[in-house]
């Protein structure tokens, strides 16, 4: 995703075979996820199911 701030990259999983669960938005800076979106998104995963 491109927006004002940059590019935007999404951590997802898929959940019940055919969704999507969008559990952390950032904007990229480097070319690695930043462990703090990783953490995020598995906290957020957890909270889910």
């Amino acid at each position: 995703m491109t927006g004002r701030d940059g590019i935007a990259r999404a951590v997802y999983a898929a959940v019940q075979r055919r969704s999507l669960l969008v559990l952390h938005v950032f904007i990229k800076k480097t070319q690695t996820i930043p462990r703090r979106a990783i953490e995020t998104a598995l906290k957020r995963l957890e909270e889910s199911t």
